[in-house]
Order: structure tokens, then C-alpha cells, then sequence
């Protein structure tokens, strides 16, 4: 817990999940909103902060107890971040307990993520069209779309390419 002498400046509505460091317990806590944006519950994105900020394997107790959260909640959104690439299972020797790290391809498949997304409303937009006369007025926003899904699918394969030589 933070005491008044470690940080008479921490705002008492942000937990204390990094003891004497609230600017880390208020990005874990805008980790939380941010994702919340994005249709991830606000715990999903908190626990996200969490693993982005620890530096080694954590069990799924110790995020509950971090995060002040059930366990039943920490395991229903960690399926979800382990499914979507973002989390990943990480196995310490001589311990039974699911340890769970932020994974390294997390930022390249929220990436894929997003293009998949602009993938299927393109392929919709374009479906849209090819049932439409010529002359039909919802043609041109149909067609508009699909030219933005463009830009933005080039644009996605420019930072992805960007990003993959940054790694190497």
C-alpha cells in the first residue's frame, strides 16, 4: 500500500499496484480505459498494463491480488488476451500455477487485428457493389469505402514492414 510519506500526490482512486510508483498504477488503470475503447473489458486492458510493466512470469493469483479483481475474472479475460495473441503462457520449473507474460508479437498482432478488421469491411463494401446498378445512390459511399480500406490496408503493410525490420 502506498504510504502518505512514499507519495502524498497519488490519487486514492488508482490502486496501489506499484507500491511507490503511481504513474505505473495510473497507466495499468488508462491501459484498462484505453482498451475498454476497443470493445475489451476495462479489466482486460488492466491486466494487459500489468504484464506490458512486469518483467517476469506472473500467476494469475498475483495479478488478482495486484489488480483487486475476482480470479474467476482474471481467467475469463486472460482466455480472451491468450487467444488474441496478446498474452502468452509462460511455464516456470517446479511451479504448478499458469504464469502468464506480455507477448513479444503483442504490437504486431493488435496490428493484424486491426487489418483483419479493415480486410472484412472492404471484402463487405466490395460485395455491396457488385449488387448495385450502376446508378444506385448508396454506389459512391460503398465505393469511398472500400478506397479508404485501401489507403488503410497499405498503410498497415507499411508499418508492418516497418516494424518487422525494426526487430530484426
Amino acid at each position: 500500500m502506498v504510504s502518505e510519506e512514499t507519495d502524498s500526490s497519488a490519487d486514492s482512486s488508482v490502486p496501489p499496484i506499484f507500491g511507490g510508483l503511481p504513474a505505473l498504477s495510473r497507466f495499468v488503470e488508462n491501459m484498462g480505459l484505453q482498451y475498454e475503447k476497443f470493445g475489451v473489458p476495462c479489466i482486460g486492458g488492466r491486466i494487459l498494463g500489468l504484464l506490458l510493466l512486469t518483467p517476469h512470469p506472473i500467476s494469475a493469483e498475483e495479478i488478482s491480488q495486484r489488480l483487486l479483481v475476482s480470479r474467476s475474472s482474471v481467467s475469463t479475460n486472460m482466455r480472451t488476451l491468450l487467444m488474441t495473441g496478446l498474452a502468452e503462457r509462460a511455464f516456470i520449473p517446479g511451479d504448478r500455477r499458469e504464469h502468464f507474460i506480455f507477448s513479444d508479437s503483442a504490437w504486431q498482432r493488435s496490428l493484424d487485428m486491426r487489418l483483419d478488421g479493415v480486410t472484412s469491411l472492404q471484402s463487405m463494401a466490395q460485395a455491396g457493389l457488385e449488387e448495385l446498378s450502376f446508378d444506385h445512390p448508396a454506389r459512391s459511399r460503398l465505393a469511398e469505402m472500400v478506397a479508404w480500406a485501401d489507403c488503410l490496408h497499405e498503410a498497415y503493410q507499411h508499418v508492418r514492414i516497418e516494424l518487422q525490420s525494426q526487430k530484426e
